[in-house]
């Protein structure tokens, strides 16, 4: 009866660890993982600007379609805002692919989704980064260039003005007009970073696993290995075949020796 009770008690043990195991993996698998929490930051910091990575290990032969599913989706999307910023894809034995993608916040949840769907999620991660100050700057920067444009207009106005100090006020609005519109460029940049996150997706892929790949690898490289194999056998003999004249060379010479001494003798 002790020992029953031993396995009894050892069975449980090894079902709570398997437990908690498949719940810790489940939880990671959730693509959702962060939204929560960046809600609760964009509720008590505005002016946050979000990127979030995500890698996918898909299978070899389905890579390049997950690649293109995404491309379409996002050029072709219109619940959401989508922008594709980088797009690589490269074949071969270990095929990848990498795309980075400007959307609404709402739209990473679907782009992960997609991508999820067709592979095994194998890592994900979001960072923020803080443009509160950037915002606060730039836009003190854009009253001040605004308040000093309005007092050189009414300057520009007062007809005691003479000739001289006119071109010298034109010149200076202008230039006030050049930073002014550069410092609205540099705001609509840091608004649209905030608007619209980041989300950059790895697919990774390993060699072809199936019974039949690495048959298919070897014979699609079948020409390639017989032209190694012969370079690699030209270059070895152009190496070797002055030492094998050398070493004929010495043995003619060698019999020749022996020959002579053996009629002495």
């Amino acid at each position: 009866m002790v020992r029953v009770g031993f396995y009894v008690i050892l069975l449980a043990m090894i079902s709570a660890c398997d437990a908690d195991r498949a719940l810790n993996v489940s939880a990671y698998k959730d693509v959702n993982e962060f939204q929560a929490l960046q809600e609760t930051q964009r509720a008590k910091t505005e002016f946050l600007a979000y990127t979030h990575q995500i890698a996918v290990d898909v299978d070899h032969s389905a890579l390049s379609s997950v690649f293109n599913s995404v491309i379409e989706t996002c050029v072709h999307e219109t619940e959401y805002v989508c922008l594709i910023m980088r797009s690589e894809e490269s074949g071969g034995e270990y095929a990848y692919g990498h795309i980075t993608l400007r959307v609404s916040p709402n739209g990473i949840d679907k782009y992960k989704r997609l991508v999820t769907e067709s592979g095994e999620l194998a890592a994900q991660s979001m960072h923020a980064e803080d443009l509160t100050a950037a915002v606060k700057d730039t836009e003190k920067r854009l009253e001040m260039l605004n308040s000093y444009q309005a007092r050189l207009q009414k300057l520009e106005q007062n007809p005691n003005v003479n000739v001289d100090a006119l071109i010298k006020l034109s010149s200076e609005m202008a230039e006030v007009q050049t930073q002014i519109e550069f410092a609205q460029g540099q705001k609509a940049k840091l608004y649209q970073r905030i608007n619209m996150d980041v989300l950059e997706i790895t697919l990774q892929s390993s060699r072809d696993t199936t019974f039949y790949g690495p048959i298919g690898d070897a014979l699609s490289t079948f020409a390639d290995n017989v032209a190694d194999g012969l370079s690699v056998f030209i270059t070895a003999m152009a190496y070797l075949l002055p030492w094998l004249l050398l070493l004929m060379l010495l043995i003619w010479l060698l019999r020749l020796f022996w020959g002579r001494r053996k009629r002495r003798s």
